[in-house]
């Protein structure tokens, strides 16, 4: 008890008490009274009342959680629970308040408590627990004491479980093994019969054995030995026959049942959320529907079959020597007891190594798969080296999990075999001497010795089989991670069909969290009549795209809703919904076949003619009619035989073959260059005319011709009108205006330059004067960068001055361990790598292309043919000066903000 409570006070982040030790005797001495309560539990509540204060109507679940994480979970480890767990918190206090807790219920409040007390640590905890004020919901509390609505928490507590599950042993997975060939009927009964000629063979051989030595040969009767002979000979064909039956089942029940396992979990990742999808590394999907599912079938096919027929056959090799001496028979079982006990502690460890095995299996596909779609840009960076190294360290770390793996697999079959024989030889001892006193005959001990060599075999074979197994074991949890993943994705069940025309399209108080960390949207309301072109603008991050994914219901909100005339899009059939809709993204990615399909798959009952029409509209048509297969084009892996501006046609030819009342266009030209962005938004200008379109761009120049504006800054809806009425109010809008409209973008990119206005109005330029700025701005350079290229490198001293003219660029800070954190997103007319100007001074960010980017800029040398700011300041003129200082201002700036965000 005083452990418990030492345990506690560390938990809870105080120190022991010796005070404690008082309460802890005094619990004791209550015992009595309270015959039917745990000690522990009373000791927790006393410690939670008397140094936290926690009330009455919180202290179930704190002191549940308490007691199954300083009990049940020794230590207070984490515990592991289902993603769906990490719900209905609401409920979960009110059952545990009432003590009618369902099953798991103490699990759930331990993570629950975990999770709270990681987050927001003693003083968060404390403070939700105080909170329970009477009459408070837990959606008031949660708001009131940990700023967070209910659903937030809720989506931070699962968010912060691990997907990776505890070890589980072989016992489990044969189990496991069993329900999915459980449907195979024939199969498994023509397996089982094989199975049992096998067993009843190895049960009567040693019976026949003996009767051949003791009533055969010894007394030398040969219609004994012909007879016995005969039976051995009969049995060896039959079971023959039975093998050949084991093989032509397995051999069928193993494919069936993982290409089972395959479907299903194919259909479980297309009933998986954005935001499940999210938790899941790609390399590791991949790797379970590959390796790891391989690796089962492999040990259902060979392995499996072979420990249940060994198994068998040792059971039924007991039976028989039970029925020759049941002396000899208890020693073998005894000592087999022991001999498979043994290596259980080796077998644990091994089935933990399988499993940290396959993460890293999961984790080096990822790699290579990344290297693969990132080879150009690796090429055009000259980092090979890095890539190699980076490579050959992840290498070494799957070689150590690799030798440690295959290594205690082979000490646990090793450590089986050496304790069977060491139990044979005990037997065999045992025997002898049995023999020798005249307590059993000579018959009895041959026939034991063929027991025992059956037994050997046997446990010699499943020792064999048992790394296969283990290997399968750690490929079966990373199976069973998306197997028994929640299927979430937005669905509804007999929803409403939406019958009248849609009329009307209205956001009421939406507000959602991607993580529960932060709101992504707060309370966003609008409405507005449908058709209109609305364009969704303001800084990256402010909530644009998440619009469209609301709207399309990848993610549904947390709390408002989304209204179509007077039916909540929750309660839309989805079918009739997402037949009014088409997303057109940045992402232009395409299915590997052909230009008719990859359009077609858009509406699957279109006819050719349909298809045609559709990539008319697109003006796509003509350039697939000049291909030598025209529309049975192959377009390659993701599309990568076509160009951006291609892909992208294809795509608005899909949306247009949809025929959609509303089309949803996120960012949808970002990732093209100038001219194919130019002639894509006069196509989607044109066939949008008559539809519901929401836009979302960083390009303020598209939003003059739409019907409103809706501008949006870190989640909140801050402004709506149109162009002209957004300019007149001077507020967001207007700013991100003035600031792109002194860069011109013309001769379809091929022309790009900043006015000698907006020039002026970046800081470092802010004091030269007229005919020093016009120096300046002949020195611009025009570079066209495409994404994911590092300009500049953290710690670097070299490189350039960019102003961004068309894209965005990310600008993110390492940290010790290795990850980074993301500093700011830069939009257009924003500016960066200021500090290559100075000789010797690092840039205190890597800035990184996250779209492709037409830039102005300037380097060093360049700018010495008008300031040279490598010399003294006494040598400086006041022109150098100035720039010197702003920058010295700016790092300054940068550097306080770098050490707030990397903290």
């Amino acid at each position: 008890m005083i452990r418990i409570a030492t345990r506690a006070f560390a938990l809870l982040g105080m120190p022991p008490d010796p005070a404690s030790q008082q309460v802890v005797l005094q619990v004791l001495s209550e015992s009595r009274q309270r015959p039917n309560s745990s000690n522990e539990n009373e000791l927790i509540r006393r410690i939670l009342v008397d140094y936290l204060d926690v009330p009455a109507a919180s202290l179930p679940i704190l002191a549940t959680a308490l007691e199954h994480l300083l009990i049940v979970k020794t230590g207070g480890e984490p515990e592991t629970i289902g993603l769906a767990a990490a719900s209905d918190l609401q409920g979960l206090i009110d059952r545990l308040a009432k003590d009618r807790p369902e099953r798991g219920d103490p699990a759930r409040a331990a993570s629950f408590v975990r999770f709270v007390l990681d987050t927001y640590g003693v003083k968060g905890l404390t403070a939700f627990a105080q909170g329970f004020e009477p009459g408070r919901t837990v959606a008031e509390v949660c708001r009131a004491t940990l700023n967070k609505s209910v659903a937030m928490l809720e989506l931070q507590w699962a968010e912060s479980l691990s997907r990776e599950q505890s070890a589980k042993g072989v016992w489990p997975f044969m189990r496991w093994t069993a329900a999915q060939l459980r449907p195979f009927r024939l199969f498994c009964t023509l397996l089982a019969i094989g199975i049992f000629i096998q067993t009843v063979y190895a049960m009567l051989m040693p019976l026949w054995l003996n009767q051949l030595f003791d009533e055969g040969i010894t007394p030398q009767n040969a219609e004994v030995i012909w007879r016995t002979l005969a039976y051995l000979i009969g049995g060896f064909l039959v079971t023959a026959m039975a093998g050949l039956a084991i093989d032509f089942s397995v051999s069928a029940l193993g494919p069936k049942a993982l290409n089972s396992v395959r479907q299903r979990g194919f259909d479980k990742l297309l009933a998986l959320s954005s935001r499940s999808l999210s938790r899941f590394q790609s390399g590791d999907i991949v790797s379970i529907f590959t390796n790891d599912i391989f690796v089962v079938e492999n040990a259902v096919v060979r392995a499996i079959p072979g420990i249940v027929s060994k198994g068998f056959l040792m059971l039924g090799s007991l039976i028989t020597a039970m029925a020759l001496d049941w002396r000899m028979a208890l020693a073998t079982i005894s000592l087999l007891v022991i001999a498979f006990w043994a290596p259980r502690i080796v077998g644990r460890y091994a089935i933990k190594a399988s499993y940290a095995r396959k993460i890293e299996d999961g984790k080096i596909v990822g790699f290579i798969k990344e290297t693969v779609q990132l080879l150009p840009v690796i090429r055009t960076l000259d980092i090979e080296r890095h890539r190699r190294a980076t490579f050959d360290d992840r290498s070494q770390t799957i070689y150590d999990a690799s030798y440690r793996q295959y290594l205690l697999g082979e000490l646990t079959g090793r450590v089986t075999v050496f304790a069977i024989s060491a139990a044979q030889l005990g037997i065999i001892g045992l025997g002898a001497v049995l023999s020798l006193n005249g307590t059993v005959s000579g018959g009895v001990v041959v026939a034991y010795i063929g027991l025992l060599l059956a037994i050997g075999g046997a446990a010699g074979g499943i020792a064999a089989f048992l790394p296969v197994v283990i290997q399968a074991i750690g490929s079966w949890q990373r199976i069973e991670s998306l197997l028994e993943h929640p299927a979430d994705v937005p669905a509804t069940v007999n929803g409403a069909p939406l019958d009248k025309p849609l009329s009307r399209l209205a956001l009421r108080d939406v507000s959602f969290s991607y993580t529960g960390e932060r709101l992504n949207l707060n309370e966003v309301s609008f409405e507005t009549a449908v058709p209109r072109r609305i364009a969704l603008v303001g800084p990256s991050g402010s909530g644009k795209s998440t619009i469209i994914n609301l709207l399309s219901r990848n993610y549904d909100a947390i709390n408002g809703s989304i209204m179509l005339n007077d039916t909540d899009i929750r309660e839309v059939d989805n079918q009739k919904l997402r037949s009014l809709m088409a997303v057109v993204s940045q992402d232009t990615t395409l299915f590997e076949e052909s230009i008719a399909y990859n359009i077609r798959i858009g509406r699957l009952d279109a006819t050719d003619a349909e298809v045609e029409q559709a990539a008319r509209a697109a003006e796509i048509h003509d350039f697939i009619a000049g291909l030598p297969n025209d529309y049975d084009t192959n377009v390659g892996e993701g599309g990568k035989l076509l160009s951006g501006g291609q892909r992208q046609r294809i795509v608005i030819a899909r949306a247009f073959l949809r025929n959609p009342q509303i089309l949803l266009l996120d960012e949808a030209t970002s990732a093209l260059d100038a001219e194919a962005e130019a002639a894509i938004n006069e196509t989607l200008t044109r066939i949008s005319a008559d539809r519901m379109l929401f836009s979302v761009t960083h390009r303020l120049s598209s939003c003059r011709d739409m019907d409103w504006i809706c501008v949006f800054k870190d989640g909140k809806m801050v402004e709506t009108g149109t162009h002209d009425q957004l300019l007149e109010r001077g507020g967001v809008y207007a700013g991100m205006w003035e600031k792109q409209s002194e860069i011109a973008i013309g001769n379809a990119g091929r022309e790009v330059a900043i006015s000698i206005e907006g020039l002026r109005k970046i800081p470092l330029f802010a004091g030269v004067s007229e005919q020093e700025l016009h120096r300046i701005h002949g020195l611009l350079r025009v570079e066209e960068v495409p994404a994911d290229t590092v300009l500049t490198e953290e710690g670097a001293t070299t490189g350039r001055f960019y102003i961004i003219a068309r894209g965005s660029v990310d600008s993110n800070v390492a940290r010790r361990d290795g990850t980074s954190v993301e500093m700011e997103i830069l939009d257009v007319g924003d500016f960066f790598g200021e500090f290559a100007l100075l000789e010797g001074i690092p840039h205190p960010t890597t800035c990184r292309t996250r779209l492709p980017c037409l830039l102005l800029s300037l380097s060093r040398h360049d700018l010495s043919q008008v300031a040279d700011l490598g010399r003294s300041s006494l040598e400086q003129s006041s022109l150098e000066k100035e720039i010197a200082a702003t920058l010295d201002r700016r790092l300054d700036a940068k550097l306080e903000k770098l050490l707030g965000r990397a903290a």
